[in-house]
């Protein structure tokens, strides 16, 4: 067996690939899936992870990463965040006390058996347990959770929240179906650096005129069947009136465009998309007017991903096939209830998108089987999606 091993990287784009060589007897290398608050606002996902590709060997070039095509994004006193300019991919984290690199795990070309997801941390920042509770096992064996550091700070049982009656609370004032709801009340939206912000009003009937085929999420594109194409459409992304359909995507694109191995979606009519409180300023595609620092890229041939180019946050993907609809990453919004906006969003548990195409299988199994436990411990809460059955379709 070779004493080393080449562990190669490389965002969305491909400016930005490396390659870097690593002693095979530190493999896997550990992983911790982080839910905290920074994270969340600089990549839009709920998860991100990251591993350590600093090493003393005799094979190794070089200990820094060519930063040439990345825009650095300094998001604390302790680490520098490390983004690709054209698509983008969240990169690395550069740490100001020894100069160290950790690489984000979504950009890996290879992520079997070279990293291994040890925990859970930095749960208490999401109020309401977050993403953390949609992935419990992995490989059968169970994660450990972290309210703050991993391996330092106290571990918290799975049913962890901050004040579960306070997020109980929230979801059940905004979307109560006695009369109670609060009309017109916005979810406000924004990237860390505050560059991107928008807001998010509940669904209403105009949410319903939009017009979008299935997603994935719920018909698997490699089926190929005619039902795809929602002749009817039926308006999948309002669930019970109240909430918007929201779940989990493990595709390459958005892998790559991200860098982290999981991406969180919620499915937005544009019409419920202002750029202001007061709905004065619509939804637009036109990044010149109010989106302030959001860029875009034209990651296929139909598909747009934008993401704020000052701290690199994925914002949006919008498809050319739904242009009242876009998938907004969850990460930005800042919900009473908790990192989950179970006010806003009903998770779908039966199916993580693109599913077959995961780079890391043991994640994601463990990810869909988890979806699927929580889903069956929430089951008779109105703001759970429980599968197409319970969508009337």
């Amino acid at each position: 067996m070779a004493d080393t091993k080449g562990i190669t990287l490389s965002c969305l784009c491909g400016a930005a690939t490396h390659t870097f060589t690593i002693p095979t007897s530190s493999l896997p290398l550990p992983s911790h899936l982080c839910n905290c608050t920074t994270s969340r606002r600089i990549s839009g996902s709920l998860l991100t992870s990251y591993i350590n590709i600093t090493h003393d060997t005799p094979t190794t070039t070089s200990k820094k990463p060519d930063l040439t095509f990345l825009t650095p994004y300094p998001s604390s006193d302790v680490l520098t965040r490390w983004f690709c300019s054209t698509c983008g991919t969240h990169m690395y984290l550069e740490y100001a006390a020894d100069g160290h690199f950790e690489a984000a795990t979504g950009t890996l070309k290879e992520s079997e058996g070279v990293v291994k997801y040890e925990s859970c941390m930095w749960i208490e920042d999401t109020r309401d347990g977050g993403a953390s509770q949609f992935v419990t096992h992995i490989d059968g064996t169970e994660l450990k959770r972290y309210s703050r550091e991993s391996g330092v700070s106290k571990e918290v049982a799975l049913e962890w929240m901050d004040d579960p009656e306070t997020t109980e609370n929230a979801v059940q004032k905004y979307g109560s179906s006695d009369g109670g709801k609060e009309e017109g009340k916005k979810i406000h939206a924004t990237c860390h650096c505050g560059g991107v912000e928008f807001y998010i009003s509940p669904p209403n009937a105009e949410s319903k005129l939009a017009a979008s085929p299935f997603s994935d999420l719920i018909i698997p594109y490699h089926r190929q069947l005619d039902i795809t194409a929602n002749i009817d459409n039926h308006p999948w992304w309002v669930v019970g009136d109240k909430r918007f359909l929201a779940g989990t995507c493990a595709c390459h694109s958005c892998r790559r465009a991200s860098g982290f191995d999981i991406t969180f979606w919620g499915f937005i009519p544009t019409s419920n998309i202002t750029l202001d409180a007061t709905g004065e300023l619509p939804f637009t595609r036109d990044e010149r007017r109010y989106w302030g620092t959001m860029k875009s890229y034209r990651s296929s041939p139909n598909v747009t991903r934008t993401f704020c180019g000052k701290c690199g946050a994925n914002v949006f993907w919008d498809g050319d096939e739904r242009p009242s609809i876009v998938d907004v990453a969850v990460g930005l919004l800042d919900a009473e209830s908790g990192a989950r906006a179970q006010e806003l969003l009903a998770w779908y548990p039966e199916r993580v998108s693109f599913e077959e195409d995961a780079l890391n299988k043991s994640l994601i199994k463990g990810l869909g089987d988890g979806l699927i436990e929580w889903g069956r411990t929430n089951k008779g809460k109105e703001y759970v999606a429980t599968g197409i059955s319970s969508m009337q379709m």
